[in-house]
């Protein structure tokens, strides 16, 4: 069950990333980066429906300050009304959509009666269904990639609206995976999911990039080891406390989490001296108010 499990979060984790680097490749950032950042929101979501984490009128208000001022205060678009249009699906990519996900809830379903036919834990069942379908989705939608790109005219049409789908789908992607580690670090603890996993994604990005024949490997250099060392420990020890902490409660804890473009943000400002704009500042006031309210009125 572990592998299993370690294998699905694997392959969530890379197709995830994967979207996210397809959708920053193909634009508008203005737009990518706060739908990214707010996978946080489907964390919540999930959590109240599935794990019935119900919180307090008052909690709901402060976990949504907290998340609105994240978006806010990264969306540094200067013309937020001229790209807002390019959301208009066009009739080529809107039945592509319908297509998939009418595909992935038929095989959803299947799923979901077989393992309860079966008789397999109810929480092992919500992992498989909810792995199998956002792991359809995302490959769904990057194998769209190349075969509209031999279609000029249709990818022509369709690239403005592509990168923010891509967005769309690692927000899900992102969000799902977090849930998921809450529901496997309940059963099985913090520390085994987060390092099958790991190992996993990396297996599976490797195959991925053997397969594109990504070149390069030959010109890292051991100072650029150490760096990329660092960044995995990084993130290792952050998805450890996330999975710590979610054994608490997984709705404060993936709004907090979401939180964590502010810091890249703040280092541009102390570091390199840029300057904030008023929504900016605002939205850094919210995320304080709405964390110092958490701290103060906790589940």
């Amino acid at each position: 069950m572990l592998l299993c499990m370690g294998c699905g979060l694997g392959l969530v984790s890379s197709l995830t990333n994967l979207s996210l680097y397809r959708a920053l490749s193909l634009g508008p950032l203005s737009l990518i980066s706060p739908i990214t950042a707010s996978y946080g929101l489907i964390t919540m979501a999930m959590a109240i429906l599935l794990l019935h984490e119900i919180p307090s009128l008052f909690v709901i208000i402060l976990l949504l300050l907290v998340v609105g001022g994240m978006i806010l205060t990264i969306n540094t678009a200067t013309k937020k009304h001229a790209v807002f249009p390019h959301l208009v699906l066009s009739r080529q990519m809107l039945t592509f959509v319908v297509l998939v996900l009418g595909l992935t809830g038929v095989v959803a379903t299947a799923l979901f009666v077989m393992l309860c036919w079966l008789e397999v834990n109810m929480w092992f069942a919500l992992f498989c269904v909810l792995t199998e379908s956002i792991c359809l989705v995302l490959a769904c939608g990057l194998a769209l990639v190349p075969v509209l790109s031999s279609l000029q005219h249709w990818w022509s049409d369709s690239q403005p609206q592509s990168g923010l789908l891509f967005g769309v789908g690692a927000m899900l992607g992102f969000g799902t995976e977090y849930f998921l580690l809450s529901l496997a670090t309940s059963h099985l603890g913090p520390i085994q999911p987060v390092v099958v996993s790991r190992l996993f994604s990396a297996l599976f990005l490797f195959i991925y990039a053997r397969h594109q024949h990504v070149a390069g490997w030959g010109e890292i250099q051991l100072k650029q080891c150490g760096t990329i060392v660092l960044i995995g420990l990084c993130d290792v020890i952050g998805t450890l406390s996330y999975d710590i902490g979610s054994r608490e409660s997984t709705l404060m804890v993936a709004a907090l989490s979401s939180l964590y473009p502010l810091l890249p943000f703040m280092v541009g400002v102390v570091w390199y001296r840029e300057r904030m704009k008023l929504s900016q500042w605002a939205g850094t006031g919210m995320m304080v108010c709405g964390m110092a309210g958490l701290s103060l009125c906790g589940k």
